[in-house]
């Protein structure tokens, strides 16, 4: 996000002070709403521009939070693409790389439009009939509902292995596998446990993540329970500092440059950023901001999120990029990886670590150096597979079904794969199934019928317990049972 030229705020963006006169690449680089996203490839491109640009007597340092980012330079699977086109003409984001991969004859001509236009500003989706506007939904929230759908069930007809990856609204990962199919020509992406007859019989042919540099990495860790009252303060602290403006401006941003949610929208690159769409409720600008009934709670809501990011951080370098430096080494790698604690207790370790490395020196053992808890954060590099799954393996560990009796016109009703068994003995599946084989008045009358036979049953047996109870008690036995002679 520190890419963004301005938004220095909610960007959290690196001052100069804090750089200490050291040349800092990726920084004010993008001006917001213009050249579209730097999504992966891009960024990995105008990196390595950077670096074959410096010196060799120079040390780059990659560091940062966006640990996918890092990972997919150091480490890039063989689907990556560094060189993808820039957007042009009427696009907003994305361009064809080149002519249109073969579709299903039987592409329905509504989706064939739709195909030839959703990378536009002016997609051409199909006619709004098949969409069911429920009670509760306005009209604007059903065309957008309706165009998610639409681009889901285009991907869905020209790639069903990638949409079965994603839900329908998840409209930024749909329209970047339409974006993909299309870059490879239509190809099904081949997985690792499959053989089309060219693996390679030699080592060094192996197909993996391999690092592409001699590495060393520091992970600098700090445990969530101390860690999230210091994020707590730094969203005091961006609040503080003018969070609320930089958002306005944001809005202004969007406004100009995305009138609709078509074409990626402000959905993507900057507006992704945490505190930008939790206070998407806020009318801004306004005198006092803070005394609107929902300021604290959009400001809590902006803590959560930085909390769950900063979980999501820990768990994707535990389950992603341990097993790509793993996999790295396996294929012959020169990679290190070391935890060491924030701040000036970590600087000894790590500068020792570092100069052992540019030595070519023996280095400590990670597990015993470093953050107190390296030795157990790291089992999971010895305890991960070799390999990690690529995209085509993601498409069958990530799949989803659509449940028919769940779904609604124009709600599909998606159940990971690995959770339909348990999803067909849920409650929620055992009553939606009985709409199929009787219409919902029909089914309310028998849940009715059975819930009034269940009553009447009750107050039999209450009548049967008290009419029991009386022929016991002897207080109900005639005047002159038991006088005496």
């Amino acid at each position: 996000m520190q890419l963004y030229k301005g938004l220095d705020i909610i960007t959290n963006k690196v001052t100069k002070e804090e750089q200490g006169g050291i040349e800092h690449w990726g920084l004010d680089v993008v001006i917001p709403g213009q050249g579209g996203s730097w999504e992966l490839g891009k960024w990995c491109s105008e990196a390595d521009i950077k670096l074959n640009s410096t010196p060799l007597s120079t040390l780059p340092i990659i560091c940062g939070g966006t640990h996918y980012f890092i990972q997919h330079y150091l480490f890039p699977p063989e689907e990556l693409s560094f060189d993808r086109p820039a957007p042009k003409g009427a696009s907003r984001s994305w361009s064809p790389p080149g002519p249109q991969p073969p579709v299903p004859e039987d592409l329905d001509a509504e989706l064939r439009a739709l195909l030839e236009t959703f990378w536009t500003a002016d997609p051409v989706y199909p006619s709004l009939e098949s969409t069911v506007e429920t009670p509760s939904a306005t009209s604007e929230d059903t065309t957008e509902a309706h165009h998610l759908l639409s681009v889901w069930r285009l991907l869905q007809a020209v790639d069903p292995l990638e949409a079965g990856r994603w839900h329908w609204r998840d409209s930024r990962k749909v329209r970047r596998g339409l974006e993909r199919w299309w870059e490879r020509g239509g190809v099904e992406l081949l997985r690792q446990d499959e053989d089309n007859g060219t693996a390679p019989d030699n080592e060094e042919a192996k197909a993996g993540r391999r690092a592409r540099f001699r590495t060393l990495i520091f992970w600098v860790y700090e445990p969530l329970p101390t860690l999230r009252p210091r994020l707590d303060a730094r969203v005091d602290k961006m609040v503080q500092n003018g969070l609320l403006q930089e958002i306005e401006e944001l809005r202004k941003v969007a406004a100009e440059h995305y009138p609709t949610m078509d074409a990626g929208g402000p959905t993507e690159g900057i507006f992704q950023s945490i505190g930008y769409k939790e206070f998407a409720g806020l009318p801004l600008p306004q005198s006092d901001p803070t005394s609107s009934p929902l300021f604290n709670s959009m400001v809590d809501r902006t803590k959560l999120s930085t909390h769950q990011y900063a979980k999501s951080q820990i768990k994707w370098i535990r389950k992603q990029l341990l097993p790509a430096v793993r996999e790295a080494r396996t294929l012959g790698g020169d990679v290190h990886l070391f935890v060491v604690p924030g701040g000036e207790a970590g600087e000894p370790v790590a500068r020792d670590v570092l100069s052992r490395f540019l030595a070519q020196e023996e280095l400590p053992d990670p597990a015993t150096v470093g953050h107190a808890d390296a030795s157990s954060l790291l089992q999971d590099l010895s305890a991960v597979e070799a390999k990690i799954p690529n995209t085509a393996d993601r498409q069958v560990l990530n799949s989803k079904q659509l449940c028919e009796h769940c779904s609604s016109p124009g709600r599909p009703y998606p159940v990971p794969t690995k959770e339909w068994a348990d999803h067909l003995k849920s409650k929620v599946h055992k009553r939606n199934t009985k709409f199929a084989t009787q219409s919902r008045e029909e089914w309310i009358a028998e849940m009715k019928a059975k819930g009034q036979a269940k009553k009447a049953e009750k107050e039999k047996l209450i009548a049967e317990k008290a009419k029991l109870i009386a022929s016991q008690d002897p207080s109900s036995s005639s005047p002159n049972q038991g006088d005496g002679a």
